[in-house]
């Protein structure tokens, strides 16, 4: 069975050695192309060539590593979900620089339904959460129409792969 995925416009053809292959590589992205071979059944050549093409066809966007903040004394992961109104390009602009520019700022998306943007932070504690949450409302009030804050307590499930 083969999946297809978008990269822009383009769609790319995967079959089920590269699934796998993929979900290897995201359990651990450092695992030896002799193990992912010698798991997936396959020469690691053949594994090498497959994830050349993974990375040139744009499946595999990149390698990289996933850190427990907690571990370095971040324990506080927020998401806040933003409503805006009369936001001229030149605000919104000015808005999106401030969140892409934000250091604690780890995602920003623009969404669709009563909220237009979404804003992910990890803060150190309470205190810095607030910081964040007021210096966003205080900065940007005249813009925000509406807000809703959510604090996560724990994750039990995390994964790139849909399938």
């Amino acid at each position: 069975m083969m999946k297809k995925y978008p990269k822009n416009s383009e769609i790319c053809r995967i079959d089920k050695k590269d699934i796998e292959i993929l979900r290897i590589l995201e359990e651990d992205a450092r695992t030896p192309l002799t193990e992912i071979a010698r798991k997936v059944k396959l020469s690691h050549e053949t594994v090498r060539y497959r994830l050349r093409k993974l990375v040139k066809s744009g499946v595999i966007e990149k390698f990289t590593i996933r850190i427990d903040k907690k571990k370095l004394g971040y324990n506080f992961y927020a998401v806040i979900m933003i409503a805006t109104w009369n936001c001229t390009k030149e605000k919104w602009e000015e808005f999106f620089d401030y969140l892409l520019k934000h250091k604690n700022v780890v995602s920003v998306e623009k969404i669709t339904g009563n909220y237009d943007v979404k804003i992910s932070f990890w803060a150190r504690d309470s205190e810095e959460f607030d910081s964040i949450s007021h210096s966003i409302k205080m900065r940007f009030s005249k813009i925000i129409k509406d807000w809703k804050s959510f604090v996560f307590v724990k994750q039990y499930k995390w994964k790139e792969l849909p399938f």
